[in-house]
């Protein structure tokens, strides 16, 4: 049976040191020779302690091997001592930062989410003393009733703990559409040019069908309606029409460009520079068109700024070569499309859909010309005032 520690002793007569130890009061549990002046000892924590106090006194060398059990413990916490105070500390820190908050953040969702603005809401949270760092204990209840009431214009306020973060969220409201007059008298005409592909009058006369063609301003539902045998009476027209319309874009570049190559002719020129004079050392021969490497050598050093440079000049001559076809239908094929977006972008609709697109290539000289075209429908009915202010905007 295996003691609590094991103690390894050196000396020269080790029967006489577990003598004394034993005459102390020591029990061991087994005892090793592992050579002739070297003991492997297992007993119990006191036994130990006699042992080595006994190696103490003779200024013997001892070791502990091992220790096992209560005395492996009793080690462990004294070299410890400190350790359940620190958990404590840890705890407490633990428990005081996590029962606060120390993050707002506030979200906007909804369909008018992009109407949302963060002042109102940051204010009527500065209002009800929401700040980081305060206590987890809130009624979110009342504070999400609180903010809706004092920040205003929002549909929904709500919120929500997410460990030290307290998440707003906030629907705004809607804004109601206009309410439709109709006895504000109005025709609808077509902001744009274009093909009819639907038209629907729900109040007034419809004047095209589909399949027209339509210019931009011309009259689409005229807002008038029949009030007697042969009277009308004017009122605001209403419906939708939608028009085939096209917007297109353009880029060239040219089929070829130039390269430079080096014909094999060189020379070199050589020159001293000093701060007094200049000495040329070797002349070169310059040509028409030319590449120059210069290289600097110092000879003199800090005090004696003497340095020689050198020139070589590589004759070059530029000649033109063909662009790979491929290549340059890929780039014309982005540039153009890219124009005719953006051409969508500032004159089309702000709600429309994309039908077709299609792209042409013309050979014009050394240069190719792309031609991109994008083919929407979209509502082209408005008013003859709306029209009047998209046309003094452009």
């Amino acid at each position: 049976m295996r003691g609590e520690v094991t103690v390894r002793v050196e000396c020269l007569m080790p029967e006489k040191l577990l003598e004394r130890a034993l005459r102390e009061g020591a029990w061991f549990h087994s005892v090793r020779r592992t050579d002739a002046h070297a003991l492997i000892v297992d007993c119990d924590e006191t036994s130990a302690q006699i042992l080595l106090k006994q190696c103490n006194r003779f200024h013997l060398p001892a070791s502990v091997l091992s220790r096992r059990g209560r005395s492996a413990l009793k080690s462990y916490a004294k070299r410890r001592a400190t350790l359940p105070l620190g958990l404590m500390l840890c705890a407490a820190l633990c428990w005081l930062f996590l029962g606060r908050i120390w993050l707002v953040d506030v979200a906007f969702t909804g369909e008018a989410a992009q109407l949302g603005d963060t002042v109102a809401l940051e204010s009527a949270l500065r209002q009800a003393g929401v700040r980081p760092g305060i206590s987890r204990d809130l009624d979110l209840d009342a504070l999400g009733q609180t903010l809706r009431a004092e920040a205003g214009d929002y549909s929904y306020v709500g919120a929500r703990l997410r460990g030290v973060q307290l998440s707003i969220e906030a629907v705004p409201e809607v804004p109601s559409p206009p309410l439709y007059d109709v006895s504000a008298a109005r025709d609808l005409v077509s902001d744009r040019d274009g093909i009819v592909l639907s038209a629907v009058a729900r109040s007034g006369e419809l004047c095209v069908h589909p399949g027209d063609a339509v210019r931009r301003g011309q009259l689409l539902i005229r807002g008038e309606e029949i009030a007697g045998a042969e009277e009308t009476q004017p009122i605001a027209a209403l419906g939708e029409v939608v028009v085939r319309a096209w917007f297109a874009g353009e880029a060239s570049l040219p089929t070829k460009q130039a390269q430079e190559r080096f014909t094999g002719r060189s020379s070199a020129q050589s020159r001293l520079n000093t701060p007094w004079f200049h000495l040329s050392l070797t002349d070169g021969e310059a040509y028409v068109c030319q590449r120059e490497e210069r290289e600097v050598l110092p000879i003199g050093g800090l005090f004696i700024p003497v340095e020689v440079e050198r020139v070589t000049r590589r004759e070059v001559e530029a000649r033109e070569v063909s662009i790979d076809q491929e290549i340059l239908k890929r780039q014309l094929t982005s540039l153009a499309f890219a124009d005719a977006a953006l051409k969508l972008t500032r004159e089309g609709p702000e709600s429309y859909q994309i039908l077709k697109r299609w792209i042409d290539f013309e050979a014009a000289g050394d240069r190719l010309i792309a031609r991109s075209v994008i083919e929407i429908s979209a509502d082209a009915a408005t008013t003859r005032e709306a029209l009047a202010r998209n046309t003094s905007a452009n």
